[in-house]
């Protein structure tokens, strides 16, 4: 989960609610649930699928050529488990990036090396750079002037280092959002800093800066990742480059600065741009209806990933959900009522661009989704739902699906969590859920070179599959679509 003012974490604004019809469970769904659970627990093929994408395909960047083999292997799994209407769904970025190699080592006063790797979609470096390392954390016009003239080939901190020893990553998943670096935009006056931002590195570049650094924020020498192409295609390529390096070595050249200690640095990044546009994809499909075809259950998940590690728990875990969410029902021998579409997100980790894509193309469609399902919180249990500004739900959940009770989901949470692809559908009204689940040490894990295979939790990942498919199965049945939240006349606007 992402990532540059993306993933972020939201309270709701109040709102007018619609209230849900009354409902009970009836028989023939209460036992196709035990047939769901059962089956589950006897014939899960959800292990070996995660581990063939994870060391098989292995880290999927968006506009990858392992991005794309991952969308094949996912549709030939879909067709293989008896969905119909499989086929990627096309939409495009400007720009892409290939990474390569990154250099860094302190020079002075240590020689040690440093572990560092580069923003996503940053430049390469003017060659091997040796130059000071720089705290640039000016606020006022007299601060930028103390600095002129004194910034080429300076590797510039802009900040103190965290301390995630004592707020460790191993956050729970509402927390997870907000651990890209010390500088990135996170707050609701988010203009304000972004301008700011822009200010210093335009002033870095003029002045012949070198490379800024961020604090990767995770302990035992764990790295971070995100960044995404910009709107202007140039631009990104002129970009500063930027270069995340672990938290320790971080610390320790705030340090020596703080010290007074002169520090001397040498960076390298070599990476790559592709010029766009490029194509991408998502994975759709579906089991058809039967009585109620045109009206819609989704169940989502993103495919890509970042590339230090091979993107096992994010998103691996969920988009593997989802397909064992698939395979489920069609060998439990369901037939739901509505059409249950499975859907494979690209780009999320740059800012949900593929759940976007897909609202965009399908928005003539948005009134017949009954409701989204989205797993994209690592590997732990599934405890919780997150109503993400449908507290009218909740009643729903408790009294129609009792069973979620028995499986360990009992928390609900009705802020908003924008940071994964449900959060696209919200504001065209759409009732749509993210899974809250134990965090695992996801935090830590996340978009870090240790998000490997062996960090999965299979039980849990069973157990979470059951929950989305019981969850998704059983809205599939109801009489009426799920209950949707009054919108207000300016809300509805795209």
């Amino acid at each position: 989960m992402n990532d540059c003012i993306r993933k972020r974490l939201t309270l709701g604004a109040a709102l007018l609610f619609l209230s849900p019809p009354a409902f009970a469970q009836t028989a023939g769904v209460a036992d196709d649930n035990k047939r769901l659970i059962d089956y589950e627990k006897q014939n899960s093929e959800l292990m070996n699928n995660l581990e063939y994408l994870s060391d098989m395909i292995g880290p999927r960047l968006t506009g990858s050529a392992r991005l794309r083999k991952a969308n094949d292997w996912t549709a030939a799994k879909m067709k293989e488990y008896g969905l119909e209407n499989v086929h990627l769904e096309k939409w495009t970025i400007p720009l892409g990036w290939e990474r390569g190699t990154c250099e860094a080592r302190i020079i002075e006063p240590n020689g040690i090396p440093v572990m560092a790797a580069s923003w996503a979609w940053c430049p390469s470096t003017k060659g091997k750079v040796t130059g000071p390392v720089v705290l640039f954390n000016p606020t006022t016009d007299d601060d930028y002037k103390k600095f002129e003239g004194k910034l080429k080939n300076a590797i510039v901190l802009f900040s103190v280092p965290s301390k995630p020893n004592e707020h460790p990553s191993r956050a729970t998943p509402g927390q997870r959002r907000g651990m890209f670096g010390t500088d990135e935009v996170q707050d609701a006056d988010s203009g304000q800093q972004r301008r700011m931002i822009d200010k210093r590195v335009a002033f870095l570049k003029k002045e012949g800066a070198a490379v800024t650094l961020l604090d990767a924020g995770k302990p035992q020498m764990l790295l971070n990742m995100s960044g995404a192409w910009g709107a202007d295609p140039e631009q990104t390529q002129r970009g500063l480059p930027r270069m995340v390096i672990a938290n320790e070595h971080y610390a320790m050249l705030y340090r020596l600065l703080q010290h007074n200690v002169p520090v001397t640095m040498q960076v390298e990044i070599k990476n790559r741009f592709i010029k766009g546009p490029i194509d991408v994809y998502n994975t759709v499909g579906e089991i058809r209806g039967s009585e109620k075809p045109d009206e819609v259950v989704l169940c989502g998940a993103h495919l890509d990933s970042w590339d230090l590690g091979t993107g096992s728990t994010d998103n691996g875990t969920g988009s593997m959900v989802v397909l064992e969410t698939a395979r489920l029902i069609k060998a439990a021998g369901l037939k739901p009522k509505r059409t249950m579409r499975f859907v494979l997100f690209s780009g999320e980790e740059e800012g949900l661009f593929g759940s976007k894509a897909y609202v965009d193309a399908h928005k003539d469609e948005m009134d017949k989704i009954s409701a989204v399902f989205v797993h994209d919180t690592g590997t732990g249990k599934t405890t919780g739902i997150g109503l993400h500004g449908n507290p009218q739900a909740q009643p729903v959940f408790e009294s129609e699906i009792p069973v979620l009770k028995e499986l360990g989901v009992t928390g609900y949470g009705a802020f908003l969590m924008n940071g994964t692809d449900h959060a696209s559908f919200y504001p065209k009204g759409v009732p749509a859920f993210w899974f809250m689940q134990d965090s695992a040490d996801y935090g830590l894990m996340h978009h870090s070179q240790s998000d490997t295979f062996d960090k999965a939790l299979p039980d849990d990942l069973i157990q979470g599959a059951t929950v989305m498919a019981i969850c998704a199965y059983d809205v599939a049945q109801r009489d009426q679509m799920f209950p949707r939240r009054e919108m207000k006349a300016d809300a509805a606007k795209p």
